[in-house]
């Protein structure tokens, strides 16, 4: 081993030798990854979870559709819509649920899981339940007509899976 050891020296201490470049040149690729270590990184910008919008925003958002959609259906004309939500959207974070069973009763517990991001520890999020239709009320000129009322509220009930009776239609002066 010594004289593999001494061999391999003798070839490096050559002064015309290219193991020696190459030796000099591997060197000094570990001695430059040594010391981009101790730069600092820049990190990786997180992306913005995006905003939940409002339920003004929601609300004005289907009345908006809808009033295009309704205006394209035959007898029905020009129309204001009107659409109330019941809630905002609401988040559903995952969470653990622990039930113990007594003698007077069982009880359970529930504990939000939490994970590490950069701008602190935040709830896992599932998913957003976007809130239900509560009502829609829609203006049209066509809206006097008994037909036109009913092609209406059908529409509308099938469009916001609701039943007709949270849907009102009228006439317009």
């Amino acid at each position: 081993m010594k004289e593999k050891l001494g061999a391999l020296w003798r070839r490096l201490t050559v002064k015309d030798s290219h193991v020696r470049l190459w030796v000099f040149l591997g060197v000094a690729g570990i001695l430059l990854i040594g010391i981009s270590e101790w730069f600092p990184r820049e990190k990786p910008q997180a992306a913005e979870p995006a905003a939940t919008p409002t339920v003004t925003q929601v609300e004005q958002a289907l009345e908006q559709r809808i009033s295009r959609f309704l205006s394209t259906v035959e007898g029905v004309g020009e129309c204001q819509v009107l659409v109330t939500l019941e809630s905002d959207a609401r988040a559903v974070y995952a969470a653990v649920t622990e039930t113990e069973a007594g003698t007077d009763g069982s009880s359970s517990s529930e504990e939000i899981l939490v994970v590490a991001t950069e701008t602190g520890p935040t709830g896992l999020l599932l998913t957003t339940l976007q809130p239900a239709v509560k009502g829609v009320a829609v203006v049209c000129r066509g809206g006097g007509d008994p037909a036109i009322q009913q092609r209406v509220a059908e529409l509308v009930s099938t469009a916001f899976h609701i039943s007709s009776r949270r849907v009102y239609v009228a006439a317009q002066q």
